[in-house]
């Protein structure tokens, strides 16, 4: 079994099962009581369930929809869920998480914890924290390679793949970790969303606007 998550405007989890043809009823029965414990959670939206289809794919594949980040991780994290999980895990397995969506999502996920359930940011948050750490970084490396004169000699293609190269360093092992916990209030909010949406996007643009007026100081351009 394998949950795999999408981010969007409305929040999807979808969840894969490979079910013996002799436990299909049984399965369904237990699909049953899930959504009959989800629709009391607040954002629930809707279940969709699609069955196996002979020839084509042999499994069932479940998408349960809420209506924003926050009210999905109640309801994953709840005693309800996790009792109807360990029941469902004794016959039809066990499961493990995978997240889907930008591709950006190693940079604002938890890795000390395997188990434990964390959504990535909708894919417009991840862009502008990216482009927050982003900038400052590209921005100072070309500075810095400028001043000492390195790689000036050097042809467009290996210079630019040197640059990518340092950059992505950077970007992995230093800049995003850092960019993440600043921006963690608005990457992940656990409450009042669309306040927090206003309020850290209007930081994000102002830090903006701060980084390019002080790079077009030392610029001088």
């Amino acid at each position: 079994m394998v949950d795999r998550v999408n981010q969007s405007d409305n929040t999807s989890i979808v969840i894969e099962y490979e079910v013996p043809k002799d436990r299909e009823s049984e399965f369904q029965q237990w699909q049953s009581e899930f959504r009959a414990a989800i629709s009391h959670f607040q954002g629930y939206l809707s279940t969709d369930m699609c069955p196996p289809i002979d020839g084509i794919q042999n499994k069932w594949y479940i998408v349960v929809h809420f209506d924003d980040p926050v009210s999905l991780t109640h309801w994953l994290d709840s005693d309800c869920r996790h009792d109807l999980i360990r029941r469902g895990r004794k016959k039809f397995g066990p499961y493990r998480y995978k997240g889907i969506g930008t591709g950006l999502e190693g940079w604002f996920t938890d890795r000390k914890n395997a188990e434990e359930i964390r959504f990535s940011p909708p894919a417009w948050k991840q862009i502008l924290s990216v482009l927050f750490g982003l900038y400052p970084t590209v921005m100072l490396e070309t500075l810095l390679f400028s001043h000492f004169g390195f790689m000036e000699s050097w042809s467009p293609a290996p210079k630019i793949f040197v640059n990518n190269l340092v950059s992505c360093c950077l970007l992995t092992g230093m800049v995003m970790p850092f960019v993440t916990r600043l921006l963690n209030f608005w990457l992940k909010p656990q409450q009042s969303i669309v306040k927090v949406n206003l309020i850290g996007t209007c930081l994000v643009l102002i830090g903006y606007g701060l980084m390019i007026s002080i790079f077009h100081f030392f610029t001088g351009s």
